[in-house]
């Protein structure tokens, strides 16, 4: 079966891989994120998927991280020519191994040039922060008006759904609010730290505490930069990560209300037809 990787074009600015952050969402990548791109780099991060890659990029990651989670969907596993081909205009990606798998890596860990960063955090804090912002994301999708127009733009949908299975790689299919949620996202996320740091080259793996402290003076020896001047980027707090989701969603919302629109106006013009050709029948 083709998946929607295979159908993605070869890039054409092909970039070697310098970096990877194997880090989960919420632990300090959108801030790191800022702080590479001030070094040099051409990181892809989640907002580079959804400001720049659209909906090729959301179907291609909500794909991979079908085919890692569940097995009876036939889907193969992503790889690294797979990654090479989705995001091969970056030199550096982030987040997105932590839901597609580390079996995508295996020709990066092969590669003695590509260097690799793990960002964590206490799991308490990162199972109320992933609910503070991904949760809070899938539960607008089914409350009103989001879950009457998201069936009114595919783009809108198809991130909505990407929302959903990120959520549920890490939630074993719960839920906010259902009794195993939090002890669920706990398990996962420390399962996966835990595999990264025993997978991946440890000559060649940053591991960073947020609650020791994320800046400059961790990231740059390890890179072999040298610090900048200006300050270590801010961290996305909650309360940023939803305006971002705002932004990115606004213009996907007027679409979908003139879409609704379109729609209703066409049914009650078929109803009024329909009511004419039944009047004239009598």
């Amino acid at each position: 079966m083709a998946r929607s990787v295979d159908r993605m074009a070869q890039p054409a600015d092909k970039k070697k891989m310098r970096l990877v952050v194997v880090s989960c969402s919420r632990t300090g990548t959108l801030g790191l994120h800022e702080a590479l791109e001030m070094l040099g780099y051409t990181p892809y991060h989640m907002i580079d998927l959804m400001t720049k890659g659209g909906r090729p990029h959301i179907k291609a990651f909500t794909e991979g991280i079908i085919a890692q989670n569940n097995r009876l969907a036939a889907i193969k596993r992503y790889e690294t020519p797979d990654l090479d081909r989705w995001v091969g205009s970056y030199d550096c990606l982030m987040e997105i191994p932590s839901y597609v798998g580390l079996r995508s890596l295996e020709t990066y860990m092969e590669d003695p040039e590509v260097k690799f960063i793990l960002t964590e955090r206490s799991p308490d804090k990162w199972v109320k922060s992933f609910n503070n912002t991904i949760g809070e994301a899938i539960k607008a999708a089914d409350q009103l008006p989001i879950s009457i127009l998201k069936h009114f733009d595919a783009e809108m949908g198809e991130f909505f759904h990407l929302a959903q299975v990120m959520y549920w790689a890490y939630s074993d299919g719960t839920n906010p609010g259902h009794p195993d949620n939090e002890a669920a996202l706990r398990k996962n996320y420390v399962e996966y730290i835990r595999t990264v740091k025993q997978t991946l080259p440890e000559d060649r793996l940053l591991v960073v505490r947020l609650e020791d402290g994320l800046g400059w003076e961790q990231i740059c020896p390890f890179l072999d930069v040298p610090i900048p001047e200006q300050k270590y980027p801010r961290g996305n707090e909650p309360n940023v990560f939803h305006k971002i989701v705002e932004k990115y969603l606004d213009p996907r919302v007027k679409a979908a209300m003139i879409n609704l629109g379109t729609t209703v106006a066409a049914v009650a013009g078929i109803g009024g037809y329909l009511a004419w050709k039944v009047c004239r029948a009598h």
